[in-house]
């Protein structure tokens, strides 16, 4: 059966990955790819990429709309984030991490779910938590308690201890 993904993070190392991973499945019938920044035309015509101003206050209805006009095809789809900074969060403020990684993500995961999307993927990290001493573990842990917060009937969180590329 022919299934559809809505995507954050795509273009990045993790979430390229997926997203071709994706498209190597003959069963997958479309990726969505929100992205913040305009991308070059695909080579496959299965992945739609959209770009989405991710800091309007819009912006988790766009995504919620986006999710519908998928859920219309009537066949499953999901959604997931593989949005991360990785090994340039040191450079970034805890706010300015806050606001990308539980800010957006979390509107994301809202739209996908107010847009019907009962399962979602969060690529996190290694000992998130919410309470940690540590900011980046610290800022993990709040993104993985937004997104459960939303109450998808299937979630799954994926902790990656190292990311090589």
């Amino acid at each position: 059966m022919a299934f559809r993904v809505l995507i954050i993070g795509g273009t990045g190392q993790v979430g390229a990955s997926v997203v071709r991973c994706l498209l190597a499945e003959p069963t997958c019938a479309e990726v969505v790819q929100i992205n913040r920044r305009e991308v070059g035309p695909s080579a496959d015509a299965r992945l739609r990429h959209v770009t989405l101003d991710t800091s309007a206050a819009s912006f988790g209805d766009a995504v919620a709309a986006i999710a519908r006009e998928m859920g219309a095809h009537g066949e499953p789809f999901y959604g997931a984030s593989c949005v991360g900074v990785g090994a340039g969060s040191m450079r970034w403020s805890e706010q300015a991490l806050i606001a990308l990684e539980v800010g957006v993500v979390g509107a994301f995961a809202r739209g996908c779910r107010a847009g019907g999307i009962e399962r979602f993927a969060l690529l996190s990290a290694v000992g998130s938590n919410a309470k940690s001493r540590l900011r980046y573990v610290r800022v993990m842990g709040l993104k993985e308690e937004a997104v459960q917060a939303v109450g998808f009937p299937r979630l799954a969180i994926f902790r990656p201890g190292i990311i090589a590329g």
